[in-house]
């Protein structure tokens, strides 16, 4: 009889694969301010529309202070940066692109790159400009020649400074909140339109790449997609095994579906987990109430699943490309609820690396407190704080901002850190010798 397998508590940093790009992300309307030009400065300045009657206005005078900004992304060792540009300011009227704007943007991603980080450029993020919402905006049957044009024009431009490529930011979001709930710009409710302006972003999508790949043969191209983590609540329902199929199938992989061939690697923003209850209709019915658990939320209500990261990995992991972790965080003003969620994710997200998922970045959102949509300024995403109720936008680095630098200097995540999350004890992995079997003992 073989003795039991000694459980061995590892110290050694938890390393992630040579070159592994660590970053943080930002949108350009969110941190900017004033994008005069754009769909959403009209729609906010609607009372009512924001749900803490916010506009966005200077933001966080990004435009202006990106420099400093961008020092705070290197002072946490970051060695990429995901950044988008704004189409209302590149081509505030119809054909008409701005030599000033473009010039500006050299500039950004330049000072990027002076600052040893990679580009992650996102081309569309969300706000469109006036002229093509009045247009019709994506439901328009030129939408996607209108956005190729726009996507080659970028990358004649500012190509020669970007690494990596998403040509649009979640875009099952956008239909989601524009075509269906109606909480967005241009604020429909109509499924069907939805379905049309699904098949045109898909559309737009296949056409950047190619435009973006005819300039730049060597572009690394792909978007970022908003993929969510489901699990049946009652184990051993059918129906709501079927659902959560159903709607695994629909939000997190259609898309891809759609576009299918037209990307280098994959994107995912990880936020959001579900536990469906009772799969039938009405659909806001759907999903148990995590808050009446007292499951850990942000302060916008999402349950924070560490866990959902490793499922949705290894689901991502069947198309066989590279994938970047796009966008993760957490809106909360409970910074120890930010080191605990991120050093949690990432420990996740190691495991899913070690079981053979092909993961090749992580970029956290946000650097900076922005401008959060419909919720204005409310919810609390950065790393660093900015003063937005004094006025004077003075940039504070949190506790978590720390961690993340442990976690991009060590490339992995250090012992000491799991101190947030209580780990468990860890084996080294030893495979046993040919024709052994492991022994069906409990552990303590």
């Amino acid at each position: 009889m073989s003795a039991p397998h000694p459980h061995h508590h590892v110290h050694e940093t938890r390393h992630f694969p040579d070159g592994f790009l660590w970053g943080t992300a930002t949108a350009a309307y969110q941190v900017e301010g004033n994008n005069t030009n754009a769909d959403w400065w009209a729609w906010e300045q609607t009372p009512g529309k924001i749900s803490d009657g916010s506009k966005s206005g200077l933001a966080c005078d990004h435009y202006r202070r990106y420099e400093e900004d961008l020092d705070l992304a290197a002072g946490m060792s970051n060695n990429a940066h995901r950044l988008s540009v704004e189409w209302a300011r590149l081509e505030p009227k119809e054909g008409e692109w701005s030599a000033p704007e473009f010039a500006h943007y050299r500039k950004v991603l330049e000072a990027v790159r002076k600052r040893g980080m990679k580009v992650m450029l996102t081309v569309w993020h969300f706000s469109v400009p006036a002229w093509f919402a009045e247009k019709g905006g994506w439901a328009h049957p030129r939408a996607a020649a209108l956005f190729e044009r726009y996507a080659a024009k970028v990358a004649e431009e500012l190509g020669d400074l970007v690494d990596l490529w998403n040509t649009m930011n979640e875009p099952n979001v956008y239909i989601s909140q524009g075509y269906l709930s109606g909480g967005w710009p241009p604020q429909k409710k109509n499924p069907l339109l939805s379905q049309i302006v699904a098949l045109r972003l898909a559309k737009a999508h296949r056409r950047a790449y190619r435009a973006i790949k005819r300039i730049r043969p060597g572009a690394q191209v792909g978007l970022a997609q908003n993929v969510l983590s489901i699990e049946a609540y009652d184990s051993h329902s059918f129906t709501d095994w079927v659902g959560t199929r159903v709607i695994d199938w629909w939000w997190n992989h259609l898309f891809y579906h759609f576009t299918r061939g037209y990307h280098y690697f994959l994107g995912i923003n990880y936020y959001f987990h579900y536990r469906l209850k009772k799969f039938g209709w009405p659909p806001t019915t759907f999903f148990a109430e995590v808050r009446k658990e007292r499951r850990d939320t942000s302060d916008v209500g999402w349950e924070l699943n560490p866990q959902g990261i490793f499922r949705v990995l290894k689901d991502f992991e069947s198309y066989k490309l590279p994938i970047y972790i796009t966008e993760n965080g957490l809106p909360s003003t409970n910074d120890d609820r930010r080191k605990r969620y991120l050093v949690a994710v990432v420990k996740e997200m190691w495991h899913a690396v070690q079981s053979g998922v092909d993961v090749r970045g992580y970029f956290f959102w946000s650097l900076i407190d922005n401008w959060e949509w419909e919720k204005g300024y409310a919810a609390k995403f950065g790393l660093v704080e900015v003063d937005f109720a004094g006025g004077t936008l003075a940039r504070t680095p949190r506790g978590s901002y720390s961690v993340f630098k442990a976690i991009c200097e060590d490339n992995g995540l250090p012992h000491e850190m799991l101190r947030y999350i209580g780990h468990a004890v860890d084996q080294p992995y030893e495979p046993l010798p040919t024709g052994v079997h492991a022994k069906k003992e409990p552990h303590a």
